[in-house]
C-alpha cells in the first residue's frame, strides 16, 4: 500500500539508475567492446547517471581511452577487444579470473558449491543465463545481469504501486549484495587492476568497485524510506 510520505518520483528516478547502470557494466564485462557500448560509456547520461551516486569522477580514468578513440577509432577498438580477449577469454591462463568461486573458495577454482548457490538465487527468479550450458553462472557478467533485470522488475513493481513486491526484491538484491557480489568483487578488481593497465578496463573495475558499495547503501535506504 503505497505511503503519502514517501517520495517514489526520487525512488523511481533511483532505480531507473541501478538498472541502466547494471546494465552498462554487464556489457562492459560480458562482451568485447563495441562503439554502442563506449559511445553509451562516453554520453551524457552516463555522466549523470554516475553523478546522482556521485561517482562521475571514476570516468576519469577512462577519458584518456575515449579521447584516443575519437581520433583513431580502428586502432583503439582493436586494441580494446584484445584487451578483452586477454583478460576475460584467454586462451592463456586468466590473470583475474571472473568467477566468483575463485574467489570464495580455498581450491580458486570454478563450479564449486558457491557457484550452485548463486544458480538458486537466479532459479528464484526463474533467471536463466543465455549461455548458462557453457559459462558458469557466478561469472561477473551474468551476476551483473540478474541485477540489471531485478533492478528492472523493481521499476515495474513501483510504477504498477505493488509496494510489497518491491521490497521483497529490494531485499533480494540487498543479500545478493552483501552475500555474493561484494563478498568477491573488490579481490577481483584488485587482480583485474593488477593485470592490466589499459584504462577502459582498469577504469571500468574501479566504476564497478565503487558502483556495488554505493548501491548496497542506496538499495537499503530505499528499503528503510518504504517501510
Amino acid at each position: 500500500m503505497p505511503n503519502k510520505n514517501v517520495n517514489y518520483d526520487s525512488i523511481a528516478i533511483l532505480l531507473a539508475n541501478r538498472t541502466y547502470l547494471y546494465r552498462l557494466l554487464q556489457k562492459l564485462f560480458g562482451d568485447e567492446p563495441t562503439m554502442e557500448t563506449l559511445n553509451a560509456l562516453n554520453s551524457e547520461f552516463t555522466q549523470t547517471s554516475l553523478a546522482l551516486l556521485s561517482l562521475d569522477d571514476k570516468l576519469n580514468n577512462i577519458k584518456d581511452f575515449l579521447g584516443k578513440l575519437e581520433q583513431d577509432q580502428e586502432k583503439e577498438l582493436d586494441k580494446a577487444r584484445s584487451e578483452y580477449t586477454r583478460l576475460f577469454l584467454g586462451p592463456a591462463k586468466l590473470p583475474a579470473p571472473p568467477w566468483e568461486s575463485v574467489y570464495v573458495t580455498k581450491e580458486r577454482l570454478i563450479f564449486q558449491e558457491s557457484t550452485l548457490k548463486v544458480r538458486e538465487c537466479y532459479l528464484k527468479y526463474n533467471f536463466l543465463p543465455v549461455n548458462y550450458r557453457t559459462e558458469a553462472d557466478d561469472h561477473i557478467a551474468l551476476e551483473l545481469d540478474f541485477m540489471a533485470n531485478l533492478s528492472a522488475m523493481a521499476e515495474d513493481y513501483l510504477a504498477n504501486k505493488q509496494i510489497d513486491s518491491l521490497l521483497k526484491i529490494l531485499d533480494d538484491q540487498k543479500s545478493f549484495l552483501e552475500e555474493h557480489l561484494l563478498a568477491w568483487v573488490p579481490d577481483y578488481v584488485a587482480d583485474l587492476q593488477t593485470a592490466t593497465t589499459h584504462p577502459l578496463y582498469w577504469g571500468a573495475a574501479d566504476i564497478l568497485n565503487w558502483f556495488l558499495k554505493v548501491d548496497l547503501a542506496v538499495v537499503t535506504e530505499i528499503i528503510k524510506e518504504l517501510k
